[in-house]
């Protein structure tokens, strides 16, 4: 029963100790929380896994509306996107703005040729956008609607030519009632 005690004892001493060294290095400013300094790999391995799978956990709640393929749809879409997105992720063959330069992370490169779209996964990134990082959620900005015009656009990015890009970020007229 006594080395029990001791045991017990030597478990909760080290768990406040290290109560105190974590606080300890909260406090010290130690870790560089400047966008421009690197993450540290183990910092962003472990911020980019808790945020791949709180978003993997969520997905089953978006369900992908019908129409997504309309050419109106995209069309607004891309003037969403010009006026929202394209400040950080830009666009085919224009240089990254100043924003997009000093963002850490890096938006990722939506017009990659070997980017997949998960419509979901994208929904999900745009309506309620992502801790530690410069997305953020538009959701309380943007109805359901426009997000998911917005995802329709995303899905024709990969591989986006420039030309392209033009003609389906160019002004959209409003409906017609």
């Amino acid at each position: 029963m006594k080395a029990f005690v001791t045991v017990v004892k030597t478990i909760v001493a080290l768990a406040i100790l290290e109560c105190l060294a974590v606080v300890a290095f909260i406090y010290s400013g130690v870790y560089d929380v400047s966008a421009t300094a690197p993450d540290n790999a183990i910092v962003a391995w472990a911020v980019h896994t808790v945020s791949e799978a709180s978003v993997a956990a969520r997905l089953g709640a978006n369900k992908v509306p019908a129409g997504l393929d309309k050419p109106e749809t995209i069309k607004a879409g891309g003037r969403l996107f010009v006026e929202n997105c394209a400040v950080c992720h830009g666009a085919p063959e224009v240089a990254p703005t100043p924003i997009a330069q000093g963002l850490n992370p890096s938006p990722p490169n939506l017009f990659a040729a070997t980017r997949e779209p998960d419509e979901k996964e994208n929904f999900q990134f745009i309506k309620y956008g992502v801790k530690m990082t410069a997305m953020p959620g538009f959701g309380k900005s943007q109805d359901d609607d426009h997000i998911w015009q917005t995802v329709a656009f995303l899905n024709k990015l990969p591989g986006m030519s420039k030309s392209d890009y033009a003609a389906l970020t160019a002004a959209v007229a409003p409906a017609a009632n």
